[in-house]
């Protein structure tokens, strides 16, 4: 499956797109499949898409929703620049199809508070949100309408510009084909760029799945402090993508001068729904090389 397409989409394409997603939603809790598809815009260009699904967890607060899903994979394709120009958005019971008669196969799920906070930090409030029911009923709002008076720093329209994670690469910024260098990942872990205007702090990670491929992502600091971590956004990423797969490897880098960047502990529990192997080696890029630091067992801390 894949999460990125260039071009501009019809209606039909959406919904197809949306409906093929559903799959790959990580849903163990509630088995409510959520997939959601955005437009985005960087430098004059206005066809980017990017989907992303709802990846649960235990600790449900380490759930990535599938809106932040599909911001996630925007930025690590296409850099703190971009914005969302407009969304789609369809959940229901996995175990419902296309032409179902269930109330739930007709009705448009909304967006969740917290979601709408995430997408309000990427777009204008004329920005258009649509719900797209299983059945292809679909429902449309605005930003300024679903969130009045949304809060953002001003700060938050001064981010740096910078030329790293180029439009061209957007694809090959979310997901290479394996084997790869360590030089190879190292040179990919610092071409990210990260939203990072209230802390400074860079953070990308790289994750080498079983399958030979490798996927990445980089945080997303957001103006109310519900960011997006890096491994939620490597982890969605790669579930979009997937569906399923196993983490057999795991490199960090952080810019955080004087410190390790170490995943903290809620990292370590997001990578478990996603690897058995309590050895699972974590790489740590501390500047000049890339090194074993820690391995899953007994990582964790800032």
């Amino acid at each position: 499956m894949n999460i990125f397409k260039k071009g501009r989409l019809s209606d039909k394409d959406i919904h197809k797109w949306l409906v093929e997603l559903r799959p790959h939603a990580y849903i163990p809790e509630s088995g409510f499949a959520v997939s959601v598809i955005l437009r985005a815009s960087l430098a004059g260009e206005e066809d980017y898409y990017f989907a992303g699904v709802n990846v649960e967890n235990i600790d449900h607060r380490l759930s990535t929703h599938g809106e932040e899903g599909a911001i996630a994979a925007m930025i690590t394709a296409l850099g703190n620049q971009a914005k969302i120009v407009e969304l789609w958005a369809m959940g229901a019971p996995l175990n419902l199809k296309s032409g179902d008669n269930s109330p739930y196969a007709e009705a448009c799920a909304t967006c969740c508070g917290k979601c709408r906070q995430q997408i309000a930090g990427f777009a204008a409030n004329d920005a258009k949100v649509h719900y797209v029911s299983l059945n292809g009923k679909v429902e449309t709002t605005t930003v300024g309408a679903f969130l009045p008076e949304a809060f953002r720093l001003p700060v938050s329209a001064e981010k740096p510009k910078r030329s790293g994670a180029a439009s061209g690469n957007a694809e090959k910024n979310l997901l290479r084909k394996g084997p790869l260098t360590e030089a190879e990942i190292e040179s990919w872990l610092k071409s990210l760029e990260p939203v990072n205007f209230i802390s400074g702090v860079s953070q990308s990670i790289v994750l080498e799945l079983d399958n030979g491929f490798y996927v990445a992502g980089t945080r997303v600091e957001e103006a109310a402090f519900i960011d997006i971590s890096v491994i939620q956004a490597a982890v969605a990423i790669a579930v979009g993508t997937f569906g399923t797969f196993k983490i057999m490897g795991v490199w960090v880098y952080t810019n955080r001068k004087g410190a390790s960047g170490k995943l903290p502990l809620s990292a370590l529990q997001v990578l478990l729904s996603f690897t058995k192997d309590v050895s699972l080696p974590l790489h740590y890029l501390d500047g000049v090389n890339i090194m074993v630091k820690d391995a899953l067992v007994d990582a964790g801390g800032l």
